[in-house]
């Protein structure tokens, strides 16, 4: 009896979990996607359009592998604490608290919330541009020209569900898989593997997954 008592508690926790749905869009003007095709330009926008989202914040984390081992993880100092910077006005010290995270939150008076990622590929680095409805960072990764930037989260129902509170890999961006030494290259089927697995099953030397913690 007990058990059956635990495991209904159980149960009802798992599904007790907040979730939320997510989409991808991407470029959708042809011309303006020939051109940034030719300019090795690519542009993603994460979007959530559920407004009981509103109030929480949405960061994205992203992780660096090198020959099957983590070697970096960088949340861009998406901090959520007050942070006091004094300045002085005509005589007088003022104190501005600002807490960074206020810049990554769902507002109460938007009816969606977005995330643009844009990347241009360079020789052997990638400057990527990370915009979001009040800040914007420019980080710099490793690259070259067969790294592409992908969509790793699975559809639920033909949904993009995500957890929330949990951090959950939704991007990659990585080289494909080389198939008979080099001669033919895939990318499809690493959407549906575990990225962990990428170095030691298919010899991914070195890739980046970008994950999203809504809290």
């Amino acid at each position: 009896m007990k058990a059956i008592i635990l495991f209904l508690i159980l149960s009802g926790s798992i599904y007790a979990q907040e979730i939320t749905e997510i989409k991808f869009d991407y470029v959708e003007d042809v011309e303006q996607r020939l051109a940034n095709q030719l300019n090795n330009i690519k542009i993603i926008t994460i979007s959530c359009d559920d407004t009981t989202m509103r109030g929480k914040t949405f960061k994205l984390i992203t992780t660096e592998y090198k020959n099957g081992e983590l070697v970096k993880t960088d949340d861009y100092g998406m901090t959520c604490e007050d942070k006091e910077h004094e300045f002085e006005m005509n005589g007088e010290t003022y104190v501005h608290v600002m807490n960074i995270c206020n810049s990554i939150r769902f507002k109460e008076e938007e009816s969606e919330y977005k995330i643009s990622i844009a990347l241009k590929q360079e020789s052997d680095s990638s400057q990527f541009i990370i915009q979001y409805s009040g800040i914007g960072m420019q980080p710099t990764y490793f690259s070259n020209k067969k790294f592409d930037l992908r969509v790793v989260l699975e559809k639920t129902n033909e949904k993009y569900v995500v957890p929330i509170g949990e951090s959950i890999p939704i991007l990659s961006y990585n080289p494909p898989y080389d198939i008979k030494d080099g001669e033919m290259s895939w990318y499809c089927i690493l959407d549906t593997e575990n990225p962990g697995k990428w170095y030691d099953d298919y010899q991914i030397e070195h890739f980046y997954i970008i994950s999203l913690l809504i809290e």
